[in-house]
């Protein structure tokens, strides 16, 4: 795939990537990643309550911590995703990367890519597009690229 694009469009619960070739006027798809726990609801993935700290001088309680399970979740799932997209980046020689994502899976994803694979040209939309036909998906990309329909 020497010169080619890797596209990937993500959000907390799912990551499909795509790669495209000039001349080859689909998407390929290569891999379709889930996130299970990005669905479930906050209270089913933690049965304990928050930690309890005690004020001496009020003597008064207060919950500890606020980190959104949820959040954790999708963290963890944008590491996982970004060391693939690496790997397969590599494997490929792909020369540049287009990421479609919801905002805050963006900035995630942003974070786990720039640690991976420093030199690679990767372009950001804020776009969810993870339920979306590979016909669709192309109607965002570049046409100078040669990404026309």
């Amino acid at each position: 795939m020497s010169g080619g694009a890797l596209v990937l469009v993500a959000d907390s619960a799912r990551a499909r990537l795509f790669s495209w070739e000039r001349g080859i006027p689909q998407l390929q798809e290569i891999d379709d990643w889930v996130n299970a726990e990005a669905r479930l609801p906050q209270r089913a993935l933690a049965s304990d309550r928050q930690g309890r700290g005690f004020n001496r001088q009020r003597g008064s309680r207060t919950a500890l911590g606020s980190t959104s399970l949820q959040r954790n979740s999708a963290q963890k799932f944008a590491l996982r995703v970004g060391r693939r997209l690496a790997a397969e980046s590599n494997a490929r020689r792909a020369a540049r990367l287009f990421v479609f994502a919801e905002a805050e899976f963006l900035g995630l994803l942003r974070n786990a890519l720039r640690s991976r694979r420093p030199g690679l040209p990767v372009r950001g939309i804020a776009k969810n597009l993870t339920r979306a036909t590979p016909q669709r998906i192309r109607e965002y990309l570049p046409k100078y690229m040669g990404f026309s329909a």
